[in-house]
């Protein structure tokens, strides 16, 4: 019976009948590129170095959001299940993660703090940072350090070659050569910030051990280290005491800095902003965020013997 209705049907039905059958098939061989999602733009930025054109990737944080504590929406939760790999720091940093992760099967999720090639300062904050709260043992901001940029990149590329393995030569391929860069661009980084290694400043929170200690900075104290609290009185006083011969007081995009700048102020500190989140939108690449955040330490911190 099928068969004789089959028969019936006119060459131009069953012709466009084949044709959407193929169209279907094409779009799910296309639909076959890899997709990562990360938690913040700068292992977005990382990601995308390494996936390169076949591939999608994206960040949850919106620019200007804190990673310390973020309300995933309901979009969010579907981009986390519906991506071939997450890319995360881990729970020091992403709390707002722990629990969605957790429901991923492991080979769908990357934490980053995890991988044995991490380089970790051997202070997790400024020991003049007197606050009760602080990331954990460890600073998280891991990607400040751009040897840790390298070992993420490697890692992802091991990672993206076990699910995609057509594309594994690729993924190694731009991976080794993100890291080729990195190495010219942390040496142009020691050579910019030597000069002004013993100039002494201070942070807004406590997030930049990485950087400060890969490069041998003086970083003296921190207005706060949990970015969602406000200091309190006894460190403020603390910080005045500390900081009066300190040069600059950087500052970050992302948070309530009238605390910060009542204090610089008081004490004649010159203001800067840091980026370590790679907020602004002409930062396209991981390495230029890296290169931002030398320079605008370099240029304040330089200031200070003209």
């Amino acid at each position: 019976m099928r068969s004789s209705i089959v028969r019936r049907l006119p060459l131009a039905r069953l012709g466009f009948g084949l044709l959407l059958t193929g169209l279907s098939l094409f779009a799910s061989t296309a639909r076959a590129e890899v997709e990562v999602v990360t938690s913040i733009k700068p292992l977005a930025l990382i990601a995308r170095a390494v996936v390169g054109e076949g591939g999608q990737v994206s960040h949850l944080l919106p620019p200007n959001a804190s990673p310390h504590d973020y309300p995933l929406k309901v979009s969010d939760m579907q981009r986390l299940t519906g991506a071939d790999l997450v890319v995360w720091v881990g729970e020091d940093l992403e709390t707002f993660l722990r629990r969605p992760l957790a429901r991923l099967k492991p080979e769908q999720r990357l934490t980053l703090a995890e991988l044995g090639g991490i380089h970790w300062p051997e202070e997790s904050h400024s020991e003049h940072g007197h606050d009760e709260h602080h990331h954990g043992p460890r600073d998280p901001h891991l990607w400040l350090n751009p040897q840790n940029g390298s070992a993420a990149a490697l890692a992802l590329a091991e990672r993206l070659a076990s699910l995609d393995p057509a594309g594994a030569d690729g993924y190694r391929s731009r991976a080794r050569a993100l890291t080729q860069s990195l190495t010219e661009l942390d040496k142009a980084l020691e050579n910019r910030l030597a000069p002004v290694r013993e100039v002494p400043f201070a942070v807004y929170h406590a997030g930049y051990q990485h950087f400060v200690e890969h490069y041998q900075l003086n970083q003296r104290a921190a207005v706060t280290l949990s970015p969602e609290r406000r200091p309190g009185a006894r460190h403020l006083y603390e910080l005045r005491e500390t900081l009066q011969d300190t040069a600059c007081l950087f500052t970050e995009p992302y948070y309530d800095m009238s605390s910060a700048r009542r204090l610089a102020d008081e004490l004649g500190l010159r203001l800067a902003e840091l980026d370590l989140l790679g907020a602004r939108e002409e930062v396209a690449s991981y390495p230029q965020l890296l290169e931002r955040l030398g320079e605008d330490v370099a240029r304040c911190l330089e200031s200070e013997g003209r």
